[in-house]
C-alpha cells in the first residue's frame, strides 16, 4: 500500500493567506468606491482548507503517515498512559475480577468491531462486483472519458499513471489560462483585463503548485488524489463564466474559446478526482479489510489467553504469576490493537472524504475556513 510524501496544507503556506487577504481588501475597496459591485469580483476558491501552526503533525496522522505506523504511535500512548496511572496506583491491580470483566468485554467488544467492519467493508466493495453489461458500462465509460480528454488536449496517448494523467490535465488547463491572458493583454476595457488577470494568476499559481506536490508523490491512486484534496474550483467557474457573459461582446473567438477549454479542464479535473476516489476509498478498505484480521486475531487470542489464566486464580492475588499484573498494560494494549487499526484507516477515508464532498460547481462553508 502505498504511502504519500506530501500534503496538502502546504498549500495554505505558498498562497500567503495575510497578504492576499490585505491585496483583496484593497482591490474590494477600490472597486467599490468606483461603483462597482465587490460581490462580481472573481475570487480565488482554489485553496486549502485547515490552518494552524501544527499542520504537519496533523497531516501525517490524518494522510502522509503510513497507517501502521500512526496506529503503533496510538498504541504506544496508551501503553505509556495505563503504565503511568498504575505506577500511581490509579489502575494498581487489587483484585482481577475487575480486570477479567474488562477484558471479558474487551473480547466481545473486538468480535463486534471486526464483524461490522468486515461486514460494512464487504457492502462497500460489493458494489465493484457486478453483470458483464455493468462492468462493460463501467469500462466504456472510462474510456470514453479518457479518449475525449485526449482528443481535446491534443495528445497522442494518454498516461495510465493517475498522477501523470492529472498533471497533464493541470498542464492542459494553464495553457489555457496563459493564452486567456495573452489574448487580453491588447483589451481595450481595463476591468477585463484586471478580471482576467486576477483569474488567470491566482489559476496559475495553483496548478503549479499542485504541479509540485505531484512530483514530490508516487504515481499510485493516493498520490494523485492527496495532492488535491485541497482544491475547490466552484468560485473559478464562476470567475470564468462572469467573465463571459459581462464581456460577451468584447471577447474575440480566441478568447471565448480558451475560456470555454478551461471550463472543461476543471470539470474533467474533479471528474478525475471524484473516480480517483472511488478507486483510493476501494483499495483502502480491501487494505483494511486484511489488517484487521491480521491484527484482531492475535489480539483476541492474547486477550483470551489472559482472560482464562486470570479465572484460574479466582479473585486472589495468591493464584497468578508475580509477572502477570507486570503484564497488565502490555495485554490492554494489545486488546486495543483492532480499534487502533480501525482508528488509523477510518480517519484517512474520512478525511479524504470530506475533503472531496464538494463538486466542482459548489462550494461548502467547510471548502473555504
Amino acid at each position: 500500500m502505498q504511502q504519500p510524501v506530501l500534503g496538502y496544507w502546504s498549500l495554505r503556506e505558498t498562497f500567503g493567506t495575510g497578504e492576499r487577504t490585505a491585496s483583496m481588501d484593497e482591490d474590494n475597496s477600490a472597486r467599490a468606491q468606483e461603483g462597482k459591485e465587490v460581490s462580481d469580483r472573481p475570487t480565488f476558491g482554489a485553496r486549502s482548507r485547515t490552518v494552524g501552526r501544527w499542520n504537519k503533525v496533523r497531516q501525517w496522522v490524518l494522510l502522509n503517515g503510513n497507517r501502521m505506523v500512526v496506529a503503533g504511535g496510538l498504541l504506544v500512548s496508551l501503553l505509556v498512559a495505563y503504565t503511568g496511572l498504575e505506577l500511581v496506583g490509579f489502575t494498581a491491580v487489587q483484585e482481577f475480577s475487575a480486570l477479567s470483566t474488562a477484558f471479558g468485554a474487551l473480547v466481545s467488544g473486538n468480535v463486534t468491531l471486526i464483524t461490522v467492519v468486515l461486514s460494512i467493508n464487504q457492502l462497500v466493495l460489493s458494489r465493484a462486483l457486478g453483470g458483464v453489461s455493468g462492468i462493460e458500462d463501467n469500462i466504456e465509460g472510462v474510456g470514453d472519458y479518457r479518449e475525449r480528454v485526449r482528443r481535446e488536449t491534443d495528445q497522442e496517448v494518454m498516461p495510465e499513471e493517475p498522477a501523470a494523467f492529472l498533471e497533464m490535465l493541470l498542464r492542459s488547463t494553464r495553457e489555457e489560462a496563459t493564452r486567456v491572458h495573452r489574448i487580453m493583454l491588447d483589451a481595450d476595457d481595463r476591468d477585463l483585463q484586471e478580471d482576467v488577470e486576477n483569474l488567470t494568476d491566482r489559476l496559475t499559481d495553483h496548478i503549479d503548485n499542485v504541479i509540485r506536490l505531484l512530483d514530490q508523490s508516487d504515481t499510485g491512486v493516493f498520490g494523485a488524489l492527496a495532492s488535491t484534496l485541497s482544491t475547490n474550483y466552484a468560485q473559478e467557474l464562476n470567475a470564468v463564466r462572469r467573465i463571459q457573459v459581462r464581456y460577451e461582446s468584447q471577447l474575440s473567438e480566441d478568447g471565448a474559446e480558451a475560456l470555454e477549454n478551461i471550463t472543461r479542464r476543471i470539470k474533467d479535473v474533479d471528474i478525475a478526482r471524484q473516480y480517483f476516489k472511488t478507486m483510493y476509498i476501494k483499495e483502502e478498505l480491501s487494505y483494511f479489510s486484511r489488517v484487521l484480521l491480521y491484527v484482531g486475531v492475535p489480539a483476541q487470542f492474547i486477550t483470551v489467553a489472559a482472560l482464562i489464566a486470570m479465572s484460574k486464580s479466582g479473585s486472589s492475588l495468591s493464584g497468578l504469576p508475580v509477572t502477570l499484573p507486570l503484564l497488565a498494560p502490555v495485554i490492554v494494549t494489545v486488546a486495543f490493537a483492532p480499534l487502533a487499526m480501525l482508528f488509523s484507516f477510518v480517519i484517512r477515508v474520512a478525511t479524504v472524504a470530506q475533503n472531496t464532498i464538494s463538486p466542482a460547481q459548489f462550494t461548502t462553508p467547510e471548502d473555504e475556513s
